[in-house]
């Protein structure tokens, strides 16, 4: 059975960063456990975003097994206290992940290129 998972980059010692350094002091290990589940729901969504929408709250809610308002509480946290995510109007993301996912999608096309056009040399 094949392996349903994307890939993306991230650093190793994130944990360091003072950033999460201050979720982790807030929120403890856990935290920075509901941290990686939402850069992982992220790397999942269309565009890499995830809108303001009832059962994207919901479906947060159940990955990190707490209430709605705690999730819609911690999100709030990591745009306005760590400044780990971005937020507007519609949606929230990571501008680290956008970057990132931009990288290896630009890198993923060129790829793509050159594979179809040395299937069209060989015809």
């Amino acid at each position: 059975m094949p392996k349903d998972a994307y890939y993306f980059k991230h650093d190793s010692n994130a944990r360091n960063d003072p950033k999460i350094k201050s979720l982790i002091n807030r929120y403890g290990l856990e935290g920075y456990g509901r941290f990686w589940v939402v850069i992982e729901m992220l790397r999942e969504a269309e565009r890499y975003k995830l809108e303001d929408k009832k059962y994207i709250w919901e479906a947060l809610a159940e990955q990190m097994k707490i209430d709605i308002k705690d999730v819609r509480q911690f999100i709030k946290d990591c745009v306005d206290e760590f400044e780990l995510l971005e937020a507007n109007d519609h949606c929230f993301y990571s501008v680290s992940l956008l970057k990132r996912m931009f990288e290896l999608d630009t890198i993923r096309e060129k790829r793509r290129d050159a594979a179809l056009k040395s299937w069209e040399n060989r015809e």
